[in-house]
C-alpha cells in the first residue's frame, strides 16, 4: 500500500488481490469530508474506482484544493458495544473481512487501544486484517469514535452465563442459548473448540467403537461431564480428574483421542509437559469442558502435587498488576482425564514428594489397560487391539467438536432436575459405600455416569441406556480395588509416615531417657521401654519431620485417635520430663500400635 500523488490528488493505491477486482462501473457514493467512511465495495470518487474499505476522506491544500481519499483498512464496522454485567471489559463487537475475503467478528476488548494500539493491530493481523502502517493512528481514532447503540454481554471464559432468568453457554465461536452474550478475548485466534464433520458422523466412527468397551465409555463420559459440574453439582469452581494407568501402547491414548473429539479437534489433547500457570491457563480457557492430557511422566514430579490441587479446587494463583493492585484470579470449572504408565503417588515419589489422600481423591487412578486386549475389551471386527486404535484415531481427526455442544443444547431445553439425578445416581448399588474418601470417588464416577446417561437420552452418542453408568461403576470398583497406598486415608499416611520416621531414625536418633549420656547427631528424641512396648519420645521439630507434609494438630489427632500416645497431660499432647538428669523439657510420647492391616 502506498501513497500516490497524481493531478494534486493523493489517492491510495490496493495492491492487486486475487479474490475481488474493481466493476466496471462502481457507484460513487456522496461522502463527507473531511470524515471517515466504510465502503464494502469498489466505488468511484472524482472519476477514480476505489477498493473497498475503510477511508477517511478529506480535502488537500491550496486555494482549491482536491479530494484526498485515504485508505486505512479492509471493510470493518462497529455491530455492537460489549461490557460484562458488572460493566466492566469493555470492547467493542467488530465485523471485518480478512484477507482471503472473508467476513469475520471479534469481540475486541478496548483497553487493547491503549498506549500506541500494537497490541490490537497484532491480534487483527494474526486473523488476515491488515492496517495501512501510516495510518494507525487514524484507525485507533475510528475505531474510539464508534458508538453503535446495540448492547451484548461480554463473556470473557467459555463456559455457563447468566442470562436473565435463563442461561446460555458461550464458545468463541457461538454462544449457545442466547442472542445477547458474546465471547470476548484479547486472543481471538485461540479457538480449542473447532468442529469437523458431523454428529452423525462422530456417533457412528468414535461413540459407536465405544460400546462394549467400559474404558472407552468411562472416557467418552467423562469428557462429557463438566457442563454438570455447574448444573447437577451446583459448582462456582473446581472439578474433578480421571488418571487412566496402565502400559504403553495399550489404547489410553486412544481413550483420550476419543474424549477430545467431544469438545474439539486433535489438539484438544495436550500433554502434561506444562508449568503450572500454563496449566491454569489451559483450565481458565476451557472452562465446564474438560481438560485432557496425556502422559503424566512428562510433568515436573515436584510440581504435580500442587497442580493436582490447584486445578480441582479450580482457582489460580493471585498476581500483581504491573501498575500495582492485583489481578483477578482465573477460576475454571473441569474434568480433567489424564494417562500415564505410573499412578499419581510414584509420580510424586521419583521428586521425593508423597501423595496425601485429597490429592490422590482428586486425580483417581484407574486400571485402564488389564482388560481382554489391553484398554479394549471389544474389537468391534478388527483383527487387534491396534487396528481399532487406529480406527477410532483416524475417526477422532474426521469427525470432532459436535458432541459437546450437542449436550449443552439438550441441557438447556430440557426440564430435568439435575441434582436430583446426580443425588439418585449416587445411590445407585455399584457406587454404595461409607468411607469418607470412597464416598468422594464414588461421587466423581457417578457426575461422569450421569453425564453418559443424559449424552445417550439426548440421542448423542447412539449407546443402550446404562452403558455408561454400567462403565463407571466398573471403574469406581476397579479404582478402589486398585487404590492401595495411593487411596490411603490422610490419617493412614500420617501413621504410616512416623512408623516409617521412627523405623529409619530409632537407633541412630533416639538413646534411652534413663540410660548413661551418650552423643546423639541431630537428635530427634529418646526412648524407654514399657510393659506395652517401647516409647518414643520425639521434641517438636522432630514430629514436623515425621510428618512432614500434614500440620502438627492433624498429625496429632490421628496419634492420638489410633491410640499411638502413650502418655499426655490433663490439657496438653505433651508430656514433661527431665531426659539422662537435664532440666525438664516437653516431648510427644508415641508408641506405634500393630492394626492388622500391615500398620505399624
Amino acid at each position: 500500500m502506498t501513497d500516490h500523488e497524481t493531478e494534486g490528488r493523493v489517492v491510495a493505491i490496493w495492491p492487486e488481490s486475487p479474490h475481488e477486482s474493481p466493476p466496471r462501473y462502481p457507484a460513487e457514493p456522496e461522502v463527507e469530508r473531511p470524515g471517515f467512511a466504510v465502503h464494502d465495495d469498489w466505488f468511484s470518487t472524482g472519476g477514480r474506482q476505489q477498493p473497498p474499505g475503510l477511508y477517511w476522506h478529506d480535502w488537500g491544500r491550496g486555494e482549491d484544493p482536491e479530494p484526498v481519499d485515504t485508505w486505512i483498512a479492509p471493510p470493518v464496522r462497529a455491530l455492537a458495544l460489549t461490557s460484562d454485567e458488572d460493566g466492566r471489559s469493555a470492547g467493542l463487537l467488530l465485523r471485518f473481512r480478512d484477507h482471503f475475503g472473508q467476513w469475520r467478528e471479534w469481540s475486541m476488548p478496548l483497553h487493547l487501544l491503549k498506549g500506541s494500539g500494537d497490541e490490537l493491530r497484532g491480534e487483527l493481523l494474526d486473523m488476515g486484517f491488515r492496517v495501512n502502517v501510516r495510518q494507525a493512528k487514524r484507525f485507533s481514532e475510528w475505531l474510539m469514535q464508534q458508538h453503535p447503540r446495540e448492547r451484548l454481554i461480554a463473556a470473557t471464559r467459555t463456559g455457563w452465563h447468566p442470562v436473565g432468568d435463563g442461561r446460555c453457554f458461550v464458545l468463541p465461536s457461538e454462544t449457545i442459548g442466547s442472542d445477547e452474550v458474546r465471547h470476548q478475548s484479547e486472543h481471538p485466534g485461540v479457538d480449542d473448540f473447532r468442529q469437523a464433520g458431523t454428529l452423525d458422523g462422530w456417533r457412528e466412527a468414535v461413540a459407536q467403537p465405544c460400546r462394549g468397551n467400559p474404558v472407552l465409555l468411562l472416557s467418552v463420559s467423562a469428557a462429557l461431564a463438566g457442563p454438570l459440574l455447574k448444573l447437577a453439582e451446583l459448582r462456582e469452581s473446581g472439578g474433578h480428574g480421571l488418571h487412566l494407568v496402565g502400559d504403553s501402547s495399550q489404547g489410553k491414548t486412544t481413550a483420550l483421542q476419543a474424549a477430545g473429539s467431544v469438545w474439539g479437534g486433535p489438539g484438544f489433547v495436550r500433554t502434561w509437559r506444562a508449568t503450572a500457570n500454563g496449566l491454569e491457563a489451559t483450565a481458565a480457557a476451557l472452562n465446564d469442558s474438560a481438560l485432557i492430557l496425556d502422559e503424566i511422566s512428562e510433568c515436573d514430579p515436584r510440581e504435580i502435587g500442587a497442580i493436582v490441587y490447584a486445578l480441582a479446587n479450580g482457582h489460580g494463583k493471585q498476581r500483581a498488576r504491573r501498575e500495582g493492585g492485583s489481578r483477578q484470579a482465573a477460576r475454571w470449572r473441569v474434568v480433567a482425564l489424564s494417562t500415564g504408565e505410573r499412578s499419581l503417588s510414584a509420580h510424586m515419589a521419583e521428586g521425593g514428594g508423597r501423595t496425601k489422600a485429597g490429592q490422590s481423591v482428586r486425580l483417581l487412578d484407574v486400571p485402564a489397560t488389564r482388560r481382554e486386549y489391553g484398554a479394549f475389551d471389544q474389537l468391534h471386527g478388527h483383527a487387534h487391539g491396534g487396528a481399532l486404535a487406529d480406527a477410532i484415531k483416524q475417526a477422532a481427526e474426521a469427525y470432532y467438536g459436535q458432541a459437546g455442544p450437542a449436550l449443552i443444547r439438550y441441557l438447556i431445553d430440557c426440564d430435568h432436575d439435575l441434582p436430583e439425578l446426580l443425588k439418585r445416581t449416587r445411590e445407585v448399588d455399584g457406587f454404595d459405600t461409607s468411607e469418607g474418601l470412597e464416598r468422594r470417588a464414588a461421587g466423581v464416577f457417578a457426575l461422569v455416569a450421569l453425564a453418559g446417561e443424559l449424552a445417550t437420552e439426548a440421542g448423542i452418542t447412539g449407546w443402550a441406556e446404562g452403558e455408561a453408568l454400567d462403565a463407571a461403576t466398573a471403574a469406581f470398583s476397579w479404582w478402589r480395588a486398585a487404590k492401595g497406598s495411593t487411596g490411603r486415608t490422610e490419617e493412614r499416611q500420617i501413621l504410616d509416615a512416623v512408623a516409617d520416621f521412627l523405623a529409619r531414625h530409632g537407633d541412630a536418633r533416639f538413646s534411652s531417657l534413663n540410660g548413661e549420656p551418650r552423643p546423639v547427631q541431630n537428635r530427634a528424641g529418646y526412648w524407654r521401654d514399657d510393659p506395652e512396648g517401647r516409647v518414643y519420645l520425639l521434641h517438636s521439630a522432630a514430629l514436623q519431620e515425621a510428618a512432614a507434609g500434614f500440620d502438627t494438630v492433624r498429625a496429632l489427632d490421628a496419634l492420638e485417635s489410633a491410640g499411638w500416645l502413650a502418655e499426655r497431660e490433663e490439657h496438653r499432647r505433651t508430656v514433661r520430663l527431665r531426659p539422662q538428669g537435664q532440666q525438664l523439657r516437653r516431648f510427644y510420647a508415641v508408641r506405634p500400635v500393630e492394626d492388622g492391616d500391615g500398620g505399624a
